[in-house]
């Protein structure tokens, strides 16, 4: 999958106040722990200035979720 698209589904995840884990999205679109964690840097510099929001991890439940 390319990064356009995997951003966009990331994305729509999000936005639709669903979350996002790491493992599952390393597992379903084929991508390293490191291009995860550049994707979320992108995705929460983006929330924060177009909607002014932000990413936040949840530790107990190891997920990222949008405030």
């Amino acid at each position: 999958m390319n990064k356009s698209y995997v951003l966009l589904r990331m994305y729509d995840k999000l936005k639709n106040g669903k979350f996002i884990s790491l493992n599952d999205c390393c597992t379903e679109y084929g991508i390293s722990v490191p291009t995860f964690r550049r994707y979320v840097a992108f995705l929460r510099e983006y929330f924060s200035e177009v909607y002014a929001k932000e990413i936040v991890y949840d530790s107990e439940n190891m997920f990222y979720i949008l405030k």
